[in-house]
């Protein structure tokens, strides 16, 4: 499910990546004794489990959300045909 700020977040994402590129460049030419850090297998799968998890999270949070959303919004709609029922009831004309 989209949410309505995907497009802020990825260009925000997006610039930071391209920021953090120019800065790592930059790092490498000013200073002597930068070297990039090397990342090995196991920290990055447990980066992708914690990013996976969370998304995981996000998405089954959504969901219950969405799902309580709809019950209101059924319950709303069986009140509004309840009170127009109501009203046409108060406007029709009395049995002769």
């Amino acid at each position: 499910m989209r949410s309505q700020n995907d497009l802020a977040f990825h260009l925000k994402m997006a610039a930071l990546l391209v920021f953090t590129m120019f800065l790592e460049s930059l790092a490498a030419q000013h200073l002597p004794n930068w070297s990039s850090p090397r990342i090995g297998v196991v920290p990055f799968v447990v980066g992708l489990v914690w990013v996976a998890l969370f998304a995981w999270q996000h998405g089954n949070a959504l969901q219950d959300r969405v799902k309580s959303l709809e019950a209101r919004l059924r319950e709303l709609d069986e009140r509004t045909g309840n009170l127009e029922e109501q009203q046409r009831a108060r406007r029709s004309l009395p049995p002769l």
